[in-house]
């Protein structure tokens, strides 16, 4: 006998779909920024590959309530639910061209900085005096105290520390170089960051 599925049910399904797609473009929508300053979190491809299974997760998950349901009405909500994935998906594979896009983008000004000057200039991420951001988990800050005309002054987790262009404070799992001591306009100094 065919199980059937009740309005309750269906609209809790619904629910948890709903969630996944706005966890999902939540997702991307963090990744960006986060990739854009070049912290933390795995990469645009990384993310991209697991929302394309988490999407093939959906569909499978709605097939299965599609093929259990027995009322019409029912079966009508689960189809427009499909047709609003199927949307979603298209959104979201647009996103995704255009993430590869940009990314290619910024390698090609890299490339052009490399030939032109000799390096391809620019920070993870840059800090003015009273700043502070976190460094590979919630566990790690560092924040800047002073800057000076080579050098800057940070904290990092409690520590203070003199920073030289080129130095570098390590935390479990992440080294932060300070890299450019020639001010923004806005006044802030640069620093990069690898972890793993």
């Amino acid at each position: 006998m065919k199980r059937r599925i009740t309005k309750q049910q269906l609209m809790g399904g619904a629910t948890a779909l709903g969630g996944m797609i706005v966890g999902a473009i939540v997702g991307i929508a963090v990744q960006v920024g986060i990739e854009s300053t070049g912290l933390l979190g795995p990469s645009v491809d990384q993310l991209l590959s697991e929302q394309d299974s988490n999407f093939s997760e959906i569909h499978e998950h709605l097939d299965t309530l599609q093929q259990s349901a027995g009322d019409s009405e029912i079966g009508e909500e689960l189809r427009a639910l499909a047709a609003l994935i199927e949307r979603q998906d298209e959104l979201r594979k647009d996103a995704s061209a255009e993430l590869e896009y940009l990314g290619g983008q910024v390698a090609s000004l890299k490339d052009e900085s490399l030939s032109e000057r000799g390096y391809a200039g620019g920070a993870d991420f840059w800090l003015a005096p009273g700043e502070s951001v976190n460094v590979g988990d919630d566990r790690h800050v560092i924040g800047v105290v002073r800057t000076w005309n080579t050098a800057v002054d940070v904290v990092m987790n409690g520590k203070k520390s003199r920073l030289s262009v080129g130095d570098a404070l390590n935390t479990d799992d992440c080294t932060v170089f300070f890299k450019q001591a020639v001010k923004r306009d806005d006044g802030r100094v640069g620093f990069d960051v690898a972890c793993g």
